[in-house]
């Protein structure tokens, strides 16, 4: 290769769940080498300049070989509940949601979120979404 086809491109490495795991600028000629730092079934392709932003991984994922754009998991993220122990919250979630609760992050096996207090105030809930979604924050107002 040359020094003019070894051009210096724009690259991310994705994991098989399309969720982006490095981005960043190399030589063509490295390209092939960065997948293998994370192991099987990662894939680094090249990013063409009007795709490419230093955030990429929070903004998008890859889907069938294609950067796509996130989507908003919930489109509503602030509910109220009665704080009386058996009124209660229930929210579906994309498939493999978790939620970090009490300094531990926890997965959300069925893809429901329930939430039932009895304590009096705000409740907040941040979850960790699968490659396709934002991640995001839930306030639950206990009344």
């Amino acid at each position: 290769m040359t020094a003019l086809e070894d051009r210096t491109i724009h690259y991310i490495v994705h994991g098989p769940d399309g969720a982006i795991r490095q981005s960043g600028d190399c030589a063509l000629s490295l390209l092939p080498h960065y997948a293998g730092i994370y192991g099987e079934g990662f894939k680094a392709i090249e990013v063409p300049a009007d795709q490419y932003r230093r955030d990429i991984d929070a903004h998008c994922y890859v889907l069938d070989g294609v950067i796509t754009s996130k989507s908003a998991a919930l489109d509503v993220t602030e509910y109220t509940v009665w704080a009386d122990g058996f009124d209660t919250v229930r929210l579906a979630l994309p498939a493999g949601t978790s939620v970090l609760h009490a300094g531990e992050i926890v997965a959300i096996e069925d893809n429901v979120f329930e939430f039932t207090t009895d304590v009096l105030g705000d409740h907040r809930f941040s979850f960790i979404a699968p490659a396709g979604f934002y991640h995001f924050e839930v306030t639950i107002h206990a009344v």
